[in-house]
């Protein structure tokens, strides 16, 4: 049985996520040149040095941040996904409407996280990484659980073995029982949601379609569903 935790890992439990709250805000109010420890230090009530004590240095503050964003567009697109059918299709649908809401809703996390990467900021893979798939494997679930249907997609174009033993290692650790080509399918169709969502959300796709909010969204959604999904 674990042990129950002690008051000061409770305390350092709270202040880690107060910490993170007001990054957040910052983040909002001035994106990435304007986060602060010495101004999280201010909200806090503590001095500058006692903020350390939590986090070492910005770098730091963006690991929270951004594992901190994956595990909220995780859990927006896992409360998605409760509602819809089991139909492969109609969850994939599902899946790509909560990302784009959740974009749409606090588009500083969504740049953190897909936007310019941070000068001279690397973010440590052993702590981003697993917050960062849930979405991915959400993703290859759902083109395996399309692919053992019986209503087929067609051909795949060839991979290269490097490409396909690649694919195969990353299915084998998120345990999803499905061949390359479906893989490189899924893989697909998640990073054109990231870049459809992204093309709209920094603009690139003009002014007018910003004006038009998610419903610009769904039929590209829609064509990405083709890749993994019948209709």
């Amino acid at each position: 049985m674990n042990a129950a935790p002690t008051p000061r890992a409770l305390a350092r439990e709270r202040t880690t996520a107060r910490i993170v709250e007001l990054g957040n805000a910052q983040l909002a109010e001035s994106g990435v040149a304007g986060l602060s420890v010495r101004e999280i230090a201010r909200g806090l009530g503590m001095v500058s040095s006692a903020v350390y004590r939590y986090v070492a240095s910005r770098d730091e503050l963006l690991t929270l941040l951004i594992v901190d964003a994956y595990e909220d567009l995780a859990a927006a697109v896992e409360e998605r996904l409760a509602g819809a059918g089991d139909e492969p299709r109609e969850r994939f649908l599902a899946l790509g409407g909560a990302m784009s809401s959740w974009a749409l809703a606090v588009p500083e996390r969504w740049s953190l996280l897909y936007g310019t990467p941070v000068p001279g900021y690397a973010a440590p893979s052993e702590t981003t990484n697993a917050p960062g798939t849930q979405v991915t494997r959400e993703v290859l679930a759902i083109a395996a659980d399309a692919a053992r249907g019986d209503r087929p997609l067609g051909e795949s174009p060839a991979l290269a073995p490097s490409v396909a033993d690649l694919l195969a290692q990353h299915l084998g650790e998120f345990d999803i029982d499905a061949d390359a080509a479906t893989a490189a399918r899924a893989v697909t169709a998640w990073s054109g949601l990231v870049g459809v969502i992204s093309a709209h959300l920094f603009g690139q796709l003009g002014p007018d379609a910003v004006a038009l909010g998610e419903g610009i969204l769904r039929p590209q959604i829609e064509i990405l569903a083709d890749l993994i999904t019948p209709r």
